[in-house]
């Protein structure tokens, strides 16, 4: 008789050789991590070289007397140092310029270009290509080519610059003198008052700058009109203010014109050098393409049947900007602040190539002189203890711009 409940035992198979089965899962488990890790293990070796051990060393010879050779333990004597080096923060300001000056303004004129490029319009590649090849071009080559433009004596922006003004000089001198400037009045005021009019066939942002050239337009010739020594002092000044030296011109462009034009700005209004503005130019050049592609690809990820609500809602292409498209890409606006405000922290090829960091370091930032000192100066310590307090000030702007902005992202 078998007993109830009890499994009889197969011919041939002995219960003890059964591998249980928490046993085999447990077994394929370990298999399949070390056969992971075994994948990761060559990427985990490049992290470790080329990644966290420079940052641990240089950690180490910051806390050193280092010149080429290490001398003595200094403990943070090199960091204390920074507090008293007038050269240290002055490159601290150009670079917070810089980052100021190039990231907000890159951030719209590529959101401006690649709004127009997200519209059907013909020839959208051949636009979107010609934008990203600044970007895809090497730093180096393109900085030299700009470094003849901005040449004082023969580069081709002055001389651009120069034949316009005076050609538009040329131009005041005709059409701001009586009896043509009254026409010019005549024909502004005209214009101006046939924008107000017909303003309900246009959207409102369009016919409000069409109205504000009009109007400035309007106002100069008035200007004209009723002040003559306004006229050549203007006709004067564009016959004269070129050729500029871009790169060579170590004042503030504030104190610059004020110079040129009988005043003299408050000291904390001087503004940067003309130098360190066209380093600037440079850059937002350099890296608007970069922008736009992102941008981009954050404007075909909206859903496009929000903007077919809105427009049947009767929505102007103001409100479906700022009520649709602009909140919907908030993500990657994000996305390029982070990124970009890292990048001009770090800048350091520009300067070098352009400027040198002159003239009169105008146009040292803080990872030029981290060069300087490391290898002009041989300061290897002194160095590394900059590049540490850079780190934990890009550290820090990160995380404010995480937690000032962070709430402004509007994610799907």
């Amino acid at each position: 008789m078998s007993t109830s409940g009890v499994r009889p035992i197969e011919p041939g198979v002995s219960q003890s050789s059964r591998p249980p089965a928490r046993q085999s899962l447990f077994s394929m488990r370990v298999r399949e991590v070390a056969l992971a890790y075994l994948f990761i293990i060559p990427s985990f070796i490049i992290i470790i070289v080329f990644g966290l051990y420079p940052v641990l060393r240089a950690g180490f010879i910051s806390l050193h007397r280092w010149s080429i050779i290490k001398e003595r333990f200094i403990g943070l004597e090199n960091y204390l140092a920074l507090l008293d080096d007038p050269d240290f923060w002055q490159a601290l300001q150009v670079t917070v310029f810089y980052v100021i000056a190039t990231v907000p303004l890159t951030m719209m004129i590529s959101l401006f270009i690649a709004y127009l490029l997200f519209r059907p319009i013909r020839y959208r590649s051949l636009f979107r290509t010609l934008y990203f090849l600044p970007y895809v071009t090497s730093m180096v080559p393109a900085a030299m080519v700009w470094q003849w433009i901005f040449n004082a004596q023969s580069g081709v922006l002055n001389f651009i610059s120069g034949g316009t003004a005076k050609g538009l000089a040329a131009f005041l001198q005709v059409a701001a003198r009586p009896p043509v400037v009254y026409i010019w009045v005549g024909l502004m005021a005209a214009w101006l008052v046939y924008l107000l009019v017909t303003a309900p066939r246009r959207s409102g942002s369009l016919t409000g700058l069409l109205a504000v050239i009009a109007g400035g337009l309007l106002g100069i010739g008035v200007l004209f009109m009723l002040r003559p020594a306004a006229l050549e002092w203007v006709v004067q000044e564009l016959q004269t203010f070129f050729p500029v030296r871009w790169l060579q011109e170590p004042r503030g462009i504030f104190l610059s014109l004020g110079r040129r034009w009988g005043f003299k700005p408050p000291s904390w209004l001087q503004g940067p050098s003309m130098s360190l503005l066209a380093v600037s130019i440079v850059s937002m050049w350099h890296f608007l393409g970069y922008d736009v592609v992102i941008y981009l690809a954050g404007l075909f990820n909206v859903p496009p049947e929000l903007y077919e609500a809105a427009r049947i809602d009767g929505a102007t292409e103001w409100q479906v900007f700022w009520r649709i498209t602009f909140p919907m890409i908030s993500p990657t606006s994000f996305f390029l602040l982070i990124i970009s405000t890292i990048g001009a922290f770090r800048a350091f090829t520009m300067f070098y190539v352009l400027t040198r960091g002159g003239p009169l370091k105008t146009t040292t930032s803080v990872t030029y002189y981290i060069y300087d000192r490391f290898y002009n100066a041989t300061q290897w310590g002194y160095a590394s203890a900059i590049a540490f307090v850079l780190f934990g000030i890009i550290l820090a702007m990160t995380l404010l711009n995480q937690r000032l902005a962070g709430r402004r992202v509007f994610y799907q």
